[in-house]
């Protein structure tokens, strides 16, 4: 009888163990899990009219972001494994914004970043570019940040420590150059008056190691004549993140010698219009991606290498400041 109870006992509770665990598969929980994204060639996803064919490849690199399950939560926060973590989705989004309207932001500035990343390359293969806009528009002003009281909805950034703004990666990129803590001037446009704010680059929550004044912005205005048309494939990969190794694929195929050697050559960071490499968010994980598809060699910020070179093992890095300190390796590479 002892031993009947027992087995229905053991049964029952096998049983609610395994609803459980299936409940946990589904029920979602107020974080998403950051992990290795992919590592995709660019070449299919960038045609120049009347480009090169190259035998090397540049790929650009992400970080995969997906809703967690209650599994996810008790997996991560009892294993602590190295290639994944959670972030509270509260932390990720501004207040007062929806997460539709955030990945529509995003959408822009991938937009941005591939007009910027043409304007790099033709001028660098020696072409005459013209590019312009108004400026960075504020679309959310956060609690949290400096710019708190300071900046509006609706200003419009002109520019940032004196250096001209025409669209919002222009005001990202310098900023994110600059070190927390640090003063930068605003300088923006508002009711038609031109105002200038000093304005603590901070740490904010959700965002951290990177200096923030606390806005959000969207170009206003922008306009650009390059000679050439170059046309992107890119589905859905958003952000401005893979700026600096759009530029090298749409250089490659600018001109006659292929650059990268036949490497395979993986890298991620924003572009700016004058050239430089602006820091980016999961390099750790981007990383990883990169390892997997067995690259020969990886662009990092400048910004980022220290942490990169934690993770990169036999990975051969590229510090980079600028799109010539990429070029310059590489050109040297196939001299020697």
């Amino acid at each position: 009888m002892i031993n009947k109870r027992f087995k229905k006992l053991y049964s029952r509770l096998i049983g609610i163990i395994f609803v459980l665990f299936v409940i946990s598969h589904f029920l979602p929980v107020p974080y998403q899990v950051m992990a290795p994204g992919i590592a995709a060639e660019l070449s299919p996803m960038i045609e120049v009219e009347n480009g090169y064919e190259n035998q090397g490849e540049f790929l650009l690199t992400a970080v995969s972001s997906r809703r967690a399950v209650a599994w996810d939560y008790f997996y991560i926060s009892f294993f602590a494994p190295e290639d994944r973590e959670l972030t509270a989705i509260s932390e990720q989004l501004p207040e007062n914004m929806e997460m539709n309207e955030y990945i529509e932001l995003m959408a822009e500035l991938m937009e941005e970043s591939k007009l910027q990343a043409q304007a790099v390359a033709f001028r660098q293969a020696g072409y005459e570019v013209e590019v312009s806009g108004e400026g960075a528009e504020v679309v959310e002003v956060m609690e949290e940040g400096s710019a708190y009281n300071n900046l509006q909805q609706d200003d419009l950034i002109t520019a940032v420590d004196g250096k001209e703004v025409e669209m919002a990666a222009d005001a990202v990129n310098i900023i994110k150059n600059r070190e927390i803590g640090d003063v930068v001037e605003i300088t923006v446009i508002r009711d038609e008056k031109e105002l200038a704010f000093d304005l603590e680059t901070l740490e904010l929550e959700g965002n951290e190691g990177n200096p923030s004044i606390g806005v959000l912005i969207r170009s206003r205005g922008l306009d650009y004549n390059i000679p050439g048309e170059v046309n992107f494939d890119t589905n859905n990969i958003i952000g401005p993140s893979a700026g600096s190794v759009f530029s090298m694929e749409i250089y490659n195929q600018l001109i006659p010698e292929d650059i990268t050697g036949g490497q395979r050559i993986a890298g991620t960071g924003t572009i700016s219009l004058d050239g430089e490499i602006g820091r980016i968010d999961g390099v750790k994980y981007k990383i990883m991606a990169a390892k997997e598809a067995g690259v020969d060699l990886f662009i990092v910020p400048a910004e980022n290498y220290e942490t990169a070179s934690q993770f990169a093992g036999d990975l051969e890095l590229l510090r980079a400041e600028t799109i010539n300190d990429i070029i310059e390796h590489l050109e040297n590479g196939l001299q020697s």
